[in-house]
């Protein structure tokens, strides 16, 4: 199945978006589009986010976090904000842009509190879902 190009956006491009992009690239392969950004980018890559991805045998490591702004062209042709606080941003860009708009709401794991192992189950558990969302994804009309 030939995948459109992808965005995913969130709040910090430092977590859940690059998730997304490294596992839009490993369902469809190193060849497809996918890019990332945020709302206002982190200054660096999460950690825990860069050690997950490692257990999928997607390295992050060289990831930097851009702005929305920062993406240039071309413009994807679908969307996905990753977070309730990317969205107004991410459907004002697809209506920009002319591209399918996908909301995925998917929690930050970096607010789960406790020990190293449960911070870690949660980042397994984001990218997890993220996964999900990826490996379920099917063409819309639009993007088809």
């Amino acid at each position: 199945m030939s995948a459109p190009s992808v965005l995913f956006v969130c709040g910090r491009n430092a977590i859940r978006s690059p998730m997304g992009e490294g596992l839009w690239r490993l369902r469809f392969g190193p060849d497809a589009i996918a890019r990332s950004c945020g709302v206002i980018p982190a200054a660096f890559v999460d950690p825990f986010m860069v050690s997950v991805m490692l257990e999928k045998k997607v390295d992050l490591e060289d990831f930097s976090p851009i702005a929305l702004n920062g993406v240039g062209d071309p413009p994807a042709e679908l969307i996905v904000s990753l977070s309730t606080a990317a969205d107004r941003m991410a459907r004002e860009y697809a209506a920009r842009t002319g591209a399918e708009f996908q909301a995925w709401p998917i929690p930050d794991p970096s607010e789960t509190g406790g020990n190293r192992d449960m911070k870690i189950a949660a980042y397994r558990e984001t990218r997890d879902a993220i996964a999900a969302r990826v490996a379920q994804w099917e063409p819309t009309p639009k993007s088809a």
